[in-house]
């Protein structure tokens, strides 16, 4: 199936999250790289990546662009992709976050919580957050956020509710979060930008 470019619903997307403060990340996979230039030529310089032999070929004419990993980590290719991103969406093992430690350099960390309970979903569980951030303690990094992705059939106003709520007591639990929420695609991120999403990914919204 072809994807092409909708400047429309880009400079609408573009023009809320700006009057939300918010950022929007542009899910590149698997699109037409003149298209991909479009929204590079807009001054969009971050981008959302989920495949690492994709992202090492929009690397080369995207330069001085950032590059956000939101796909599932896999514990050996966690150096390459810290390697080639500033921003990791996905971390939920207490194994990934000893990995990271030991090739971290800068990167903003954000770790995915499974909001709905979902099984066919990657994520913490809403009751071990607390328990999960304190295996940071003394670690060359702290996470700067949060990252969900809701159950299809889920209410996501109650599931980035709940989001909201989490992000507000991290930052009451620990004085070096941030409070970055990385939450709502293209079906869900007006709502998402109500909850307080900081960060939107979207794809198809703006390319169909």
């Amino acid at each position: 199936m072809e994807y092409r470019l909708d400047l429309n619903n880009l400079h609408k997307i573009l023009e809320l999250v700006k009057n939300y403060n918010s950022k929007l990340l542009p899910v590149i996979k698997g699109r037409y790289e003149e298209d991909i230039l479009q929204i590079y030529n807009e001054g969009l310089r971050e981008f959302g990546e989920n495949r690492l032999d994709e992202l090492s070929n929009h690397a080369k004419f995207l330069p001085e662009s950032s590059f956000h990993f939101i796909a599932p980590l896999q514990s050996r290719k966690i150096r390459e992709i810290m390697d080639s991103c500033d921003f990791i969406h996905t971390l939920q093992r207490p194994k990934e976050i000893l990995i990271i430690n030991e090739c971290y350099e800068n990167q903003d960390i954000f770790v995915q919580i499974n909001i709905d309970d979902d099984p066919s979903k990657s994520g913490i569980h809403i009751n071990d957050v607390d328990q999960f951030f304190d295996k940071f303690e003394g670690l060359k990094y702290f996470p700067v956020g949060i990252m969900c992705i809701p159950n299809f059939d889920a209410d996501s106003k109650s599931s980035f509710n709940k989001m909201s709520k989490i992000n507000e007591k991290l930052k009451k639990n620990f004085n070096n979060y941030k409070g970055e929420l990385s939450m709502g695609m293209s079906g869900d991120y007006k709502i998402a930008l109500d909850y307080g999403a900081t960060i939107i990914r979207i794809g198809s919204k703006i390319f169909n």
